[in-house]
């Protein structure tokens, strides 16, 4: 779906810097991927990590943009994948960190987060640790939607789907999902909840669904997944588990969603709910209305450029004062937890001093043992 002229124009107003997105597309997030969606032709440049290569220097991707006429202003970059540019420490131009799913190895992310002059995390609990670390530019994004997929999403009584369902189930921090799913799909009439979907496809399962029961990963339930606003958006009651971020953002229980706190909790939550239509729409639209105004792609894409924009050009990560060494363990940190063995290497051969060495030979131990595995 694209956007009309005049809202390619408005975009345009609103985005005058040029932001460079560096990923993998093997594993790219949506999140990530939905927020650059958001941003019109000329302004958003893309690099992927997995047609050049995990290390690649920014330096040599600001070489690659400057050819093409592309210069950015901004390189942002997702740290959940398998590829981290080197050289942030010495980029000519603000660096952002998108983590996404900062849950997980939430100690090393706090350190890699050290390379960027701005970081951006998906849950607000969090941010205090950064900011303790000593990061002076770390702000709370929420997961969100696109206002373009959902602004058509009349809340009404007649939805051909008790329940909607779109979402993984294969891993072991989904077995209490998959479970529950599986008990509703039992009972109640529902989409095919092992498909994969596309975006379009979900918004207009979610818009013909009454009820969306959100199961997060059981490694950190309290999350507000991106399912938890696009069932909100679409106008169908969300009836997610409890506690959940959605109130560190302002939502409230009864009022914009439902809560479960035990699994035999849901089916009788989403049955009542099913007979009584006021409530549930009641409910649903108050959801959708905070959802629609608050929380879209655009939103936050807004939020993002105007941070920015407060300090242009100016460059804040701490890693840009570290000695060399220090850069170079923090990077051979990142190489050996997404197992990347030649980056991993080249990083621990370029250390100088013992201490640094020392401080590095786990890691490289560990990337090797897992590297040698794998040619078994």
């Amino acid at each position: 779906m694209t956007d009309s002229p005049t809202e390619s124009s408005a975009l345009e107003k609103c985005i005058p810097i040029r932001i460079a997105f560096t990923y993998n597309s093997s594993s790219r997030h949506v999140s990530e991927r939905y927020l650059s969606d958001t941003i019109p032709p000329g302004y958003a440049i893309h690099f992927d990590l997995d047609v050049l290569q995990p290390d690649v220097s920014v330096l040599r991707l600001f070489d690659i943009a400057r050819s093409q006429n592309e210069v950015p202003d901004v390189f942002a970059h997702p740290v959940h994948t398998p590829g981290l540019p080197s050289d942030l420490n010495i980029c000519p131009v603000p660096t952002v960190s998108l983590d996404i799913d900062s849950f997980g190895w939430t100690s090393s992310r706090v350190r890699w987060a050290m390379l960027f002059d701005y970081v951006f995390l998906w849950h607000p609990s969090l941010v205090p640790l950064y900011q303790a670390a000593g990061h002076p530019k770390v702000f709370a994004f929420p997961h969100a939607v696109d206002e373009i997929l959902f602004r058509t999403s009349p809340v009404s009584i007649d939805r051909s789907l008790d329940l909607g369902w779109v979402g993984a189930f294969d891993y072991a921090h989904y077995n209490r999902r998959r479970r529950v799913i599986e008990g509703l799909f039992a009972r109640f009439k529902m989409n095919d909840f092992m498909r994969r979907y596309s975006k379009e496809e979900t918004s207009e399962i979610y818009k013909v669904s009454k009820i969306v029961v959100n199961v997060s990963r059981e490694d950190f339930p309290q999350e507000a997944n991106m399912r938890c606003y696009e069932a909100m958006a679409a106008g169908a009651l969300l009836i997610t588990g409890m506690p959940t971020e959605l109130t560190d953002w302002g939502f409230r229980e009864g009022e914009h969603f439902l809560g479960w706190r035990a699994e035999g909790e849901i089916p009788g939550l989403v049955d009542y709910y099913l007979h009584h239509e006021k409530q549930r729409v009641e409910i649903a639209r108050a959801g959708q209305e905070l959802t629609m105004g608050d929380f879209t792609f655009q939103k936050c894409r807004d939020k993002m450029t105007a941070i920015l924009q407060e300090h242009p050009n100016q460059v804040f990560a701490p890693a840009r004062k570290w000695s060399g060494e220090d850069v170079r363990l923090v990077y051979l940190e990142y190489y050996y937890r997404y197992q990347l063995f030649e980056p991993a290497l080249a990083q621990f051969c370029g250390l100088r001093n013992l201490a640094a060495f020392w401080k590095g030979l786990p890691m490289m131990l560990k990337a090797t043992r897992h590297h040698l595995k794998a040619l078994v």
